[in-house]
């Protein structure tokens, strides 16, 4: 066995991985003939420079401005924190996401339609390092990138994130077509991250689908049915669903069924379409 190129035995080999805190090993390994080469790469952030790079991103979000300027702000802030460079980089990942999709806003439709494809990269690249987390601000990003896929198995366990896991806690049992509540989710009383982190339109999507479902929101499902046409179609999903159940407790039938309707070929909600049929018997039947 060779450790970058040296030969060293399988117990020094073993002391040696263990101790590594950062920086890439190439490990070489042979028998006879064969060699195999694999490269390690350590990265194990103290829990002083993690605090400083939490501290930084505190620090962006009071400050009330997301920019460019502000994102490499706060990325220079934390080289004084360099353990926690993978952490730092995670947050970066997600708040240009954020940017990117904020910018779309208004845009022109293609326009809007590449910007969208950069963001979720974004996204994607951000939960992929902060997952290997367990900080308060990467579960609650990892529970915002979730709720927003219709990952609600993953979102509803991100506790750090309380009104994304009641949320998608809900929209789960809906889906599934267990027991739920009706009442609203919007008031929890602890402090909720993803207020602060969540980008303006999953943060509307949030305010919506936190409604109560029990026919007492009329003007807020007004406003949530005018929009959807605008929404991607993971939000769409999510707001057809929370409209649907609203128009059902209010006895609009006719309302209900268009709404269901536009579930109706979606894996994800064809149990709780199955569920809603009987549902709506004495008052009206979906079309079969």
């Amino acid at each position: 066995m060779k450790i970058n190129g040296k030969t060293i035995s399988i117990g020094g080999a073993a002391a040696f991985l263990s101790s590594q805190r950062s920086g890439v090993v190439d490990v070489m390994l042979s028998n006879l003939d064969v060699v195999q080469a694999f490269q390690f790469e350590f990265a194990l952030a103290d829990m002083e420079d993690l605090d400083g790079v939490d501290a930084a991103l505190a620090r962006l979000v009071d400050g009330g401005e997301l920019s460019r300027r502000s994102i490499d702000d706060f990325i220079m802030r934390c080289k004084q924190y360099p353990t926690a460079a993978r952490y730092q980089s995670g947050l970066a990942n997600y708040l240009y996401g954020v940017l990117a999709r904020e910018d779309a806003v208004g845009a022109e439709i293609s326009e809007r339609s590449r910007e969208s494809s950069d963001y979720e990269g974004k996204y994607d690249r951000a939960v992929g390092i902060l997952g290997s987390f367990d900080r308060p601000p990467a579960e609650a990003i990892c529970g915002i990138v979730a709720f927003h896929y219709n990952q609600f198995e993953r979102a509803m366990t991100k506790t750090k994130s309380q009104r994304v896991a009641e949320v998608s806690l809900r929209l789960q049992a809906l889906l599934k077509g267990e027991n739920w509540l009706p009442a609203a989710l919007s008031q929890s009383p602890h402090p909720s991250l993803d207020v602060a982190l969540s980008d303006s339109i999953i943060e509307q999507v949030l305010r919506w689908t936190a409604l109560p479902l029990d026919g007492t929101a009329a003007g807020d499902m007004a406003e949530l049915a005018a929009n959807i046409s605008s929404q991607r179609p993971p939000d769409a999903l999510k707001l057809h669903l929370v409209a649907a159940e609203h128009a059902l407790a209010v006895g609009d039938v006719p309302t209900a069924v268009r709404h269901a309707e536009s579930l109706r070929h979606s894996r994800l909600s064809e149990k709780w379409y199955a569920n809603f049929q009987p549902r709506t018997k004495g008052q009206g039947v979906l079309e079969k």
